[in-house]
């Protein structure tokens, strides 16, 4: 049964949170303890504002993921995993303006018992659950794997997302493709930060990107980041 996402995710987040800086610090050195640091807390350095790429607004919104069998083999709950994630920005950042959302198991029961679904179009798909607005996350890359260092480890994301509203005239309202590296300096040995934990911090940083797409925010000015 559809549940009503209320602001409650919002203290999970910093729980989260909490636990994601600890288990940083415990296992890795300065260089990911710094990584954790500059993505979670507000650093005093210059900043510059990113304004929003779309208004997203829903009075119910359906998150819709898609991983091919290559990516599902290796992480059977990756496509759950993010869409949990999203949830938690969504309801952290953009409040009232998404009113409700269908909850990700649901989505996943569905999906499970519709194999061709990916045959159907997104828009009635949204309207399967009974949703205005349809966010589609489509992943093209998803591992916990350097490319070409079998023992070294870094999380990578990249996914095509769109946003598809069932009352407009032409579909998708936006398009972007999102990509998300963990640690971004360099990869790691599984002594200093293990699969677990890199792939854990890996779909919630992707989420925050995604979701950041739909509301101003602040980043640091390049050049003058973290060091």
């Amino acid at each position: 049964m559809t549940r009503r996402v209320t602001r409650t995710l919002q203290a999970w987040r910093w729980t989260a949170l909490g636990l994601a800086l600890v288990l940083a610090t415990a296992s890795s050195g300065c260089e990911i303890l710094g990584q954790a640091l500059a993505v979670w807390i507000a650093p005093r350095h210059p900043m510059k504002k990113v304004e929003a790429e779309h208004n997203l607004q829903a009075k119910r919104l359906v998150i819709v993921p898609y991983a091919g069998n290559d990516v599902l083999f290796e992480y059977p709950t990756a496509t759950l995993e993010i869409s949990r994630d999203l949830v938690h920005e969504l309801v952290g950042h953009l409040g009232p303006r998404v009113e409700s959302i269908v909850h990700p198991v649901q989505v996943a029961r569905w999906q499970e018992a519709n194999l061709e679904w990916p045959n159907l179009s997104l828009k009635a798909i949204a309207e399967t659950f009974e949703a205005d607005v349809l966010l589609y996350v489509e992943l093209e890359r998803y591992t916990t794997l350097e490319k070409g260092s079998p023992n070294l480890l870094r999380g990578q994301v990249r996914a095509r997302v769109q946003v598809i509203e069932t009352a407009a005239e032409t579909n998708p309202v936006y398009e972007s493709i999102v990509e998300t590296m963990f640690p971004e300096q360099r990869p790691v040995a599984e002594g200093e930060l293990s699969e677990r934990r890199i792939r854990a911090v890996t779909t919630r940083l992707f989420a925050r990107d995604v979701v950041r797409r739909f509301y101003d925010h602040e980043v640091p000015r390049e050049g003058e980041g973290v060091g």
